[in-house]
Formats: C-alpha cells, structure tokens, sequence
C-alpha cells in the first residue's frame, strides 16, 4: 500500500512539473490579430497636408511558433512572464512622428516594429528561409 501510494505521489509531482509552464504560458492571440497604430500616434506632414497612418498589419502568431515568444515581447521575463503593449512597457511609448531627426530613435513605436520585424524576415531571407514580407504594401494590407 505504501508503494503504491509513494508512486503515486511521484508521478503527481512530475506531471505537476510538466503542466505546469504549458498551463501558466500565454495564450497567443489567433490569427486574425492586427497590429493598429496606437491612439495619438502622429505622422509627418506631406506637402503641407497632415499625414495619413499606415493600413494596420496582420499579425499570424501561428506562423512565428518557431520564435520564442521573448525575442519579440522582450521585456516578459523581468515582468514574471507577463506581456504589455510597446506603448505600456516603457520600452517604445513616443508617438511622436519619424523624421530625419528621430529616423532610429528605438523609442518610437513604429521604428520598433520596423527594426523587429523587418530585420527578421531580412534575416531569414539571407538565410534562404521561409519569411515574411518586408515591402511597405505586403505588411500594411487592412
């Protein structure tokens, strides 16, 4: 009886070990997520006329399964997993609009969607892997 029951606790415990990170791992959002620009996002004028936003961007999680989900939402492990928008992790909250001046200013919400994601695929790409698209139009399609 008491083997029985020893041998029952060690497998509850190492199944406790094993559920444990797949039960507490953030749920990706699916696949029909779209990455907007955040309210009071400003652009820069064209000709003397305000400039218009990008269209939003798709965003498949299911095909970025092979990348950690860190590489991405990079400030996740000293918040004890948890995931925030750029806008509220402190990282890339200036909604100021690009320039020449700030052209890789890392503060900027758009330079650091920019920088992650282009640099990425450019990356596969020179690796001849599959990738995303790094063209302006292929991106912003919503």
């Amino acid at each position: 009886m008491k083997k029985k029951l020893l041998i029952s606790l060690i497998c509850a415990a190492f199944l406790s070990l094993v559920a444990a990170p797949i039960l507490s791992a953030a749920d990706a959002p699916k696949d029909d997520y779209v990455i907007k620009a955040p309210e009071g996002m400003k652009v820069k004028e064209k000709d003397g006329k305000p400039g218009v936003l990008q269209k939003a961007v798709p965003f498949a999680h299911s095909k970025h399964a092979a990348a950690k989900c860190a590489d991405c939402h990079h400030t996740m492990d000293k918040d004890g997993g948890k995931i925030k928008k750029c806008t509220d992790a402190g990282c890339h909250d200036s909604l100021d609009a690009r320039g020449k001046e700030n052209a890789k200013e890392i503060k900027l919400v758009e330079n650091a969607f920019h920088t992650q994601c282009m640099d990425c695929h450019k990356a596969l790409k020179k690796e001849n892997k599959p990738t995303g698209p790094t063209a302006c139009g292929k991106c912003h399609t919503k």
